[in-house]
């Protein structure tokens, strides 16, 4: 758990490179006004990397700070295996090694082979130590067939197992590629004659190595397959099927002058004996329903009349949708088949069918093709394009985290699919694509998840240490975005601060730390790193202020005046950038009026606040601030402005923003009660304040405030009641009865009406009777007491009274008369 702090309560955000982990239901983020929890459960080797936490509330700059988390698991896949030579019997492999380790080096690979005719795979080798290999032995049975090669790896967690097959890279080695042949059969030698209504099989030999794709032609078109067309294919042959052969008609016309043009082809006709209309459709049901259109399905007649059924009586199909129907009203249907010998008898729909709009959630649509995950190279187009449903239209948006889509994308957005479309790409691309669709009866999304092959992205912020006469250390983190590429090295960079030009220190930087050398004693140099992987150089991360090499600590940060009085003034500063090789023993404080020249010590201390006491009032005076060290002082660091020295005024504020409403109605004689949160700025550690009302009853809290913003406050735990008496005593009670004795007992009130308790009144009352008589007065440490002498079987009423040097308060009262004898027993007012 992260403990933060500010006021009002910041917002939490816990990032992983581009990635808003809050958006992700895998993990599992716990935030109070104070704390943060970010809990992965299972992790993997994917969730290695760099986890940002952003808390900001609006006052400052958002505030960041990080966690490299490292998960030991087995490595992922190798990349990029390719064929380096290829011989009868032999193949060189060569590969890229995995980008994720699984937090531990690579000892050596495992490569195995398998013929693409069987399922168990052999192992060539399990002690390969580099990232390629010759593989001997090969047999040249296997050129029959393909062979596929995996490409395991182990590493110092044990050997990956073989249960998913996506982990590893494989390929197929083809020895010999046969081009594809065919061969008819000696019956088609001569041709096929059938007749008219008769069924047609022809069958070929194919040979070739892959096995070819076939395909059938009649006159140079392309056969799609059809309810009397059937096409069967298995390895080394093909066979396509037709029944019921027919032929198709056209006309020409002839006179003196000649032919004519040929008309249009007819439909198919078959050549036999006449037939009879077919039967009725069967089931017709309904399948949809708008406001103005009606979907119809069926399925064909039993008996067809003995000729093929060419259409319905609605349209060639067996689905049809009737359209400009008036919304609200019930209507009636029914189908008719119809074949060359004429239109069929009807089937109708059962009942009647009104024409409303049916509703149904989004639901999107994904086929085979489908891919969650798509790597391009910079400077290429992502294209992201997915199908929808839904009863109405669903409303579909595409979006993604940090990032205005508007701005790059180009979005189109039919009533059926939609296409995000990025041109020129770079690795600001990168990331997950959120597409949502969303209608009256629910939302679906789904996620994209694009890598962008590019050059890196600036390495994290610099840092340094360890500055000293001639040196300085740089540190800095990996670069959010690797370009989809291990990082190789880091180029680090110098300039003097009064020149342009860079100078490269060192181009091979294999670590993210780096002591730099040989620098001139006084000289400001700004310092920037850049991340290099096989796509090339990347942006470089830059200091934004100059260091000194020196053995001097550099100046204090950011002097300010936090708080004044009459007669003095509080100062606040950070600790400087670097403390020059030896540690800062300490600071020293400098004033001096506004006007003079001359700087006059103002104290010296070890902290980072320091209160200058004995300035005159109504005088304006600035103030700077050196740190030291072993070496000496460094240079001094001013205060922004000078300040005048004088008790500050500052009008209290009042918060209505919880008063939701303007006009209060209550009725006459009821209470009601309005509470309104009032601020107001003290300098001190006490505050008297004014104005209150008697009789009411105000809860109070301090916030402490700095430089940097409010803090938490603390609260007063109960109410406190504005009187000068005492608020009534709490919890009065008997706690034991004798033939002439009474024990009470009770606690103290809420309240003391702003003055110590000097004691408390008890008082009793003969049951029946209004006069109460005061019977003693204690201490205000006793809070019990025994009323003795009294007499046996009288009822007694019994009170208390708070007192202090205002007054008495209210009484506690026993609201039950107490019978005096011998009996145990606990009575409450």
């Amino acid at each position: 758990m992260i403990p933060f702090k500010g006021r009002p309560p910041p917002t939490v955000t816990w990032r992983k490179g581009e990635k808003n982990l809050g958006i992700d239901e895998r993990y599992n983020i716990q935030n109070t006004e104070s704390s943060t929890l970010l809990n992965i459960p299972q992790v993997t080797r994917n969730d290695t990397g760099k986890y940002i936490l952003t808390i900001e509330n609006g006052v400052g700059e958002p505030k960041s700070s990080f966690v490299n988390v490292k998960v030991l698991d087995t490595p992922s896949a190798c990349q990029k295996l390719q064929l380096k030579h290829v011989s009868r019997g032999t193949v060189t492999l060569i590969w890229e090694p995995p980008l994720i380790n699984g937090g531990s080096e690579i000892t050596n690979y495992v490569i195995e082979k398998r013929d693409a005719t069987k399922r168990a795979w052999s192992t060539v080798t399990t002690k390969c130590s580099h990232t390629t290999f010759k593989v001997t032995n090969l047999s040249e049975k296997t050129s029959e067939e393909s062979l596929y090669m995996p490409l395991l790896l182990v590493c110092l967690l044990g050997m990956n197992s073989l249960i998913n097959m996506s982990e590893y890279i494989y390929f197929i080695l083809s020895f010999f590629l046969v081009p594809p042949t065919i061969e008819f059969g000696a019956e088609h030698f001569e041709g096929l004659t059938v007749k008219a209504g008769e069924s047609i099989r022809l069958k070929v030999l194919i040979k070739g190595r892959p096995v070819p794709q076939v395909t059938w032609f009649k006159d140079g078109k392309e056969i799609e397959k059809k309810m009397n067309i059937e096409i069967m294919n298995v390895i080394g042959s093909s066979t396509i099927f037709v029944r019921d052969a027919t032929r198709d008609h056209r006309v020409m016309a002839e006179n003196a002058a000649g032919v004519g043009p040929p008309s249009a082809v007819s439909r198919l006709i078959k050549c036999r004996e006449p037939v009879n209309p077919p039967s009725a459709p069967t089931v017709v049901k309904v399948t949809d329903t708008s406001k103005t259109s009606v979907s119809l399905e069926w399925t064909k007649p039993v008996f067809d009349g003995g000729m093929e059924i060419i259409g319905y009586i609605i349209e060639m199909s067996t689905k049809y949708t009737v359209t400009d129907l008036e919304a609200g009203e019930h209507y009636k249907f029914r189908v008719s088949a119809v074949n060359g010998a004429g239109k069929g008898e009807s089937c109708e729909v059962p009942a009647t069918i009104q024409a409303t709009d049916r509703l149904s959630s989004p639901e999107i649509d994904i086929d085979a093709n489908f891919k969650q995950t798509h790597i391009v190279r910079a400077g290429a187009t992502i294209r992201l394009f997915i199908a929808f449903l839904g009863k109405p239209v669903p409303t579909a948006t595409w979006s993604k985290a940090d990032s205005d889509l508007s701005l790059r994308a180009d979005i189109h957005i039919t009533d059926s699919f939609s296409t995000l479309t990025v041109e020129n790409c770079n690795r600001n691309d990168a990331g997950k694509y959120v597409f949502t669709v969303e209608n009256v009866s629910g939302s679906k999304s789904i996620t994209f998840t694009v890598k962008v092959l590019d050059t890196p992205g600036p390495p994290g912020p610099i840092t340094f240490k360890d500055v000293t006469r001639g040196s300085i250390t740089l540190m800095w983190d990996a670069p959010v975005l690797d370009g989809g590429a291990r990082i190789h090295h880091y180029i680090v960079e110098k300039r003097e601060a009064s020149r342009r030009s860079w100078q490269v220190v060192s181009s091979k930087c294999t670590r993210q730390i780096f002591k730099v050398t040989d620098l001139a004693e006084g000289v400001p140099f700004y310092y920037r790193v850049s991340a290099e992987n096989e796509y090339g150089v990347g942006e470089p991360c830059e200091l934004t202020e100059p260091v000194v090499a020196t053995e001097e600590p550099a100046p204090p940060k950011r002097l300010d005046i936090i708080d004044t009085t009459k007669s003095s003034a509080v100062l606040a500063w950070l600790k400087p950038d670097h403390d020059g090789g030896s540690r800062v023993t300490g600071y020293l404080l400098e004033m001096k009026q506004k006007g003079s020249d001359y700087w006059a010590e103002a104290g010296q201390t070890k902290q980072l606040t320091f209160t200058v006491e004995g300035l005159l009032e109504n005088n304006e005076y600035e103030f700077r601030v050196k740190a030291k060290n072993d070496a000496g002082y460094s240079e001094p660091r001013e205060a922004f402005s000078s300040v005048i020295i004088k008790e500050p005024q500052i009008e209290p504020t009042a918060d209505l923003s919880g008063i939701t409403r303007q006009l209060i109605t209550c009725k006459a004689g009821s209470t009601f009660t309005i509470d309104i949160p009032i601020t107001t700025k003290c300098s001190k550690t006490f505050y008297r304040l004014t104005g209150l009302i008697e009789g009411a009853m105000y809860y109070f809290r301090v916030l402490p405030e700095n430089i940097y913003g409010i803090g938490e406050p603390c609260e007063t735990s109960d109410a406190v009641l504005v009187s000068d008496v005492p608020m009534v005593p709490q919890k009065l009670e008997v706690v034991d009865i004798t033939k002439s004795t009474v024990t009470l007992a009770w606690e103290k009130p809420q309240h003391d009406g702003g003055s110590r308790l000097t004691g408390y009144v008890i008082e009793a009352s003969k049951a029946g009777t209004e006069k109460w008589m005061k019977v003693v007065t204690l201490k205000p440490t006793v809070f019990e007491h025994t009323i003795i002498s009294l007499n046996e079987g009288e009822q007694y009423l019994f009170r208390v009274r708070a007192q202090n040097q205002k007054g008495v308060s209210e009484p506690r009262e026993i609201v039950t008369a107490v019978t005096v004898q011998d009996q145990k027993g606990r009575y409450n007012s």
